[in-house]
């Protein structure tokens, strides 16, 4: 199999207190993997993140401020009030800038905090490790990839169990280098996870993989795309309603074929109609992409309730439908599967 890259090498496109009850030591350390020399600077649009960042060893610089920043910055853009715009980047051209997208979540001031803690205790250095090691799979990848569930399932819950086939020809969205250079802007979720990604709707061009079986979601996030039109502003926002009832219901069961989703139900509740809606019926749940998440580090810390872009990556695998544009962009997130190469036993 074929994989090509995007990009650079391999470029995608919480307060104090423990999460879940955890109160571990939170500092900088992690990220010196990304920026291994230097003052790391924390920039946002929110007062009370960059205090959080400042107690855990960043320089805070508020939004208005960063033009001040010497040439050559190492800075992790904290974004919770504005959505991502050419402007911001452009702020940024001469720095290396890690980037979390909180405004395209959950601008919660709670939602906040929880994401920005799990940027620091992601272990930047494992997950691109975990990375590499995919792209040197899916290189070489002659049989589907299968997902089977790998602890037991509660009783009349069926376990994980679906088989993804891949074209031969893939794009990769993964940022597979440690570091970040001068000039270069990096989401967060690109060192957390490979995105293979469908483009367009049903029947526009061949689709990059398949995916059949049943898939159980421990939780589901809904994004916002900085692009997105206005019937896609009323898809997404009632879209936060249909997951925050997936996710007190969960966990989640999907059923796909062909990859598309052909049911969804929590709690007994059928939600296969609501979530076509609000991805865009256009699309009519075809899967438009496959994660492969690498920062299972972070995962003794999660809260899957929660509508943040690090959660993602926490899962071996997630399944995504909608564009973000003309509907949210919904996750759902598999926190317990082992993969396997070839068909199941």
């Amino acid at each position: 199999m074929d994989c090509e890259t995007s990009g650079l090498p391999m470029m995608n496109h919480p307060e104090s207190g423990g999460v879940n009850g955890h109160a571990p030591e939170l500092s900088s350390a992690n990220l010196r993997a990304v920026f291994p020399d230097g003052d790391i600077y924390a920039v946002s649009d929110d007062e009370t993140l960059l205090r959080e960042a400042a107690r855990y060893g960043l320089k805070a610089v508020a939004m208005d401020e960063s033009g001040d920043l010497p040439e050559d910055s190492r800075v992790v853009l904290f974004l919770r009030n504005h959505l991502l715009s050419r402007e911001i980047r452009k702020r940024f051209r001469a720095s290396r800038v890690l980037f979390v997208p909180i405004s395209s979540f959950d601008t919660e001031l709670e939602s906040a905090l929880y994401t920005l803690r799990l940027t620091f205790l992601t272990d930047y250095a494992a997950a691109v490790g975990r990375t590499r090691r995919w792209i040197d799979d899916l290189r070489s990848l002659t049989e589907p990839i299968g997902f089977v569930s790998n602890g037991p399932c509660s009783a009349g819950t069926p376990g994980t169990n679906i088989v993804c086939e891949l074209a031969d020809d893939l794009t990769l969205d993964a940022w597979a280098s440690p570091t970040i250079g001068p000039g270069q802007w990096v989401g967060v979720g690109s060192y957390c996870e490979i995105a293979i990604t469908s483009r367009g709707p049903a029947g526009k061009r061949p689709r990059p993989f398949t995916i059949d079986g049943t898939a159980v979601a421990s939780g589901v996030l809904a994004a916002r795309d900085p692009r997105f039109d206005e019937a896609g502003d009323a898809r997404i926002s009632a879209a936060d309603d249909v997951r925050r009832e997936l996710n007190r219901r969960a966990p989640i069961i999907m059923r796909l074929k062909g990859g598309v989703l052909t049911d969804v139900r929590a709690g007994g509740e059928d939600f296969t109609d609501a979530l076509r809606e609000v991805t865009n019926p256009e699309y009519d749940l075809h899967a438009l992409e496959l994660g492969l998440g690498t920062n299972q580090h972070v995962l003794p810390h999660v809260d899957w309730t929660v509508n943040s872009q690090l959660n993602e990556g926490a899962g071996p695998v997630h399944i995504g439908f909608g564009d973000g544009m003309t509907g949210a962009h919904m996750d759902f997130v598999v926190a317990e599967a082992a993969h396997h190469f070839g068909p199941s036993d």
